[in-house]
């Protein structure tokens, strides 16, 4: 049997090291991922919108939910829907499609 070169041995041993190394690094980094991932994590800020006025305390989305159930009760259908509140009148104007008037309003002291 022909020995091997010095040449051989070392390119072997450098293989051998290498993909140890790699293998080494892509465990390290993995852990790393899996802690960075475990500590991101925090739940959700939950955020709500009160409007004082006058004595009266009205959140936005008792608000939003009262100017949807008053389009819906007139049988009209929206793809743009702005809400307007008044503080003097403690009043809740709203346009659909750009359209709106008088009859279009909900009264926050309702709510």
């Amino acid at each position: 049997m022909p020995r091997k070169k010095k040449t051989e041995d070392a390119a072997a041993v450098t293989t051998a090291a290498t993909a140890k190394e790699k293998t080494t690094k892509t465990k390290t980094t993995a852990a790393k991922t899996a802690e960075k991932k475990a500590t991101t994590r925090k739940a959700p800020c939950k955020t709500t919108v009160c409007v004082e006025m006058g004595g009266l305390s009205v959140s936005m989305t008792d608000v939003q939910t009262a100017v949807k159930k008053a389009v819906k009760e007139k049988g009209l259908e929206a793809s743009a829907l702005n809400i307007y509140i008044n503080v003097e009148e403690q009043a809740a104007y709203y346009t659909i499609n750009g359209e709106g008037g008088e009859d279009y309003k909900v009264d926050l002291k309702s709510l």
